[in-house]
């Protein structure tokens, strides 16, 4: 079995040598923390804090950027937080383009998670030491591209759902989720919480924030990485723009359709504190007034808890012919 986990890594670092040596081309390999575990993270005064890096040796923690995440990636993985390492993937790509370098997570995961097999196996820890070598084994599962819309009118738990889906979507640790409210606070320059005025909502500028959620869905899945794209889709040819994204990328497409009366909506809304996104009751009773058009997308009772939803909905990709194989 050891001979087995050495072939599949070694392969996988031949198959991945071009992109290794690309991405270390583009400065992507740095001095890095080298030892980014759960143990070497504590919360200062409320603060995330790293501690305790790799400080003796600087060509051992000079490493690609993601391999050093991925040992976190991993290690949430490991305990069995999976949703957080999906939220750890996505917050850290939703702040730093490293969208290239997906198709390396697999390897770099699983390298890690080997390297602590080997580590627990010197120092006689035979039951830890099987733990992370099965894990290694569970990581290197390749991935599989789809692109997965979440669409519904401000309320309906669109995030909510996106993130419950996330995690058991394609190979650890999960789909890349792709928020429309967070592209547009990126491009004015303002965290995710702050509030946007009304001229950020714009015509011109919500097609400019939408133009940029195709293109980056569509060059994840062109490199063969699920992603599930979280916005209004309340507009026909924004609909079909995002089926067609998928489809120039050669990847599965699936909509699904969050339904919820508007009372509903209004309470949740009224009830967010610090989110991402600037719905307000005003926003809500503007897009009743517009017409959607048919919508030929799964269509869900939102009125349920978003983990039930996303339970549905991946179900329902089992059972989809494009999809079943995610």
């Amino acid at each position: 079995q050891i001979d087995s986990l050495v072939a599949r890594l070694n392969g996988e670092l031949d198959t991945q040598s071009a992109l290794l040596d690309a991405r270390k081309a583009r400065g992507k390999v740095r001095r890095c923390h080298g030892d980014l575990t759960l143990r070497n993270i504590c919360l200062f005064e409320g603060v995330p804090t790293l501690f305790d890096c790799l400080e003796f040796d600087d060509e051992i923690a000079t490493i690609d950027v993601l391999y050093d995440v991925s040992f976190l990636l991993m290690d949430l993985w490991r305990v069995g937080a999976f949703g957080c390492a999906n939220l750890a993937l996505n917050r850290y790509l939703d702040a730093r383009d490293e969208t290239d370098g997906l198709p390396l997570l697999p390897f770099f995961m699983s390298l890690r998670a080997a390297i602590r097999a080997h580590v627990e196996a010197s120092q006689h820890n035979a039951e830890r030491a099987r733990l992370y070598f099965d894990l290694a084994m569970t990581l290197l599962a390749p991935a599989k591209a789809a692109v997965i819309a979440i669409g519904g009118l401000s309320g309906s738990g669109k995030s909510s759902v996106a993130a419950a889906l996330a995690p058991v979507i394609g190979c650890p640790p999960g789909a890349r989720v792709i928020n429309s409210d967070r592209i547009r606070k990126r491009l004015f320059g303002v965290a995710p919480t702050a509030r946007l005025p009304q001229e950020a909502y714009a015509s011109a500028v919500s097609a400019r924030v939408y133009g940029e959620m195709f293109d980056v869905s569509a060059r994840t899945a062109a490199l063969g990485w699920p992603v599930i794209v979280d916005a209004v889709f309340d507009r026909p040819e924004d609909r079909e723009a995002i089926r067609a994204a998928a489809e120039g990328a050669q990847a599965p497409f699936f909509g699904v359709w969050l339904d919820l009366d508007l009372d509903r909506r209004a309470a949740r809304v009224d009830a967010r504190v610090n989110d991402v996104s600037d719905a307000t009751r005003d926003v809500l009773e503007a897009q009743m007034e517009k017409t959607t058009g048919d919508i030929d997308w799964l269509k869900i009772d939102a009125s349920k808890d978003a983990a039930t939803i996303a339970a549905e909905i991946e179900n329902a990709l089992k059972s989809s012919s494009q999809t079943t194989k995610l």
